[in-house]
């Protein structure tokens, strides 16, 4: 499998986390602004230094093949059980679980990928838990 990462102002911007200006000789405060529109796959940063004026935009890279496995969707979900912060297997940047309505009181979550734009969709528990 080829695995690219994600950089690390782009894991820092999706755990709004402080950024550092990235400038040799300027440790200056950057000020990071979330652009992506709200059915964008992939989120999209704007990163600008308040201390030396440098400018950054950092795009995740839309890439949605091949798609998670079963492997790697059971091994982000234990990881999201166990309290652990799951990552996508193809570019290691954070997963997002979000909960979806249903009306059986079944729990469904999609999860994304920011980053790559994969997603999936999956109810819990798995069919294969139920006795």
């Amino acid at each position: 499998m080829n695995v690219m990462n994600a950089p690390p102002a782009f894991i820092q911007a999706l755990h709004k986390a402080s950024v550092t200006c990235r400038t040799p000789d300027c440790k200056g405060a950057v000020t990071v602004v979330d652009l992506t529109h709200r059915h964008d796959r992939v989120k999209t940063f704007s990163f600008h230094c308040d201390h030396c004026n440098w400018k950054a935009e950092i795009r995740g890279e839309l890439q949605m093949d091949p798609p998670w496995d079963e492997a790697a969707l059971i091994e982000i979900t234990e990881e999201h059980l166990l309290h652990l912060e799951p990552v996508c297997p193809h570019d290691q940047a954070p997963v997002h679980f979000h909960s979806l309505p249903n009306p059986r009181r079944k729990a469904r979550y999609q999860i994304s990928c920011h980053y790559c734009g994969r997603q999936a969709e999956l109810e819990w528990p798995p069919a294969e838990a139920k006795w």
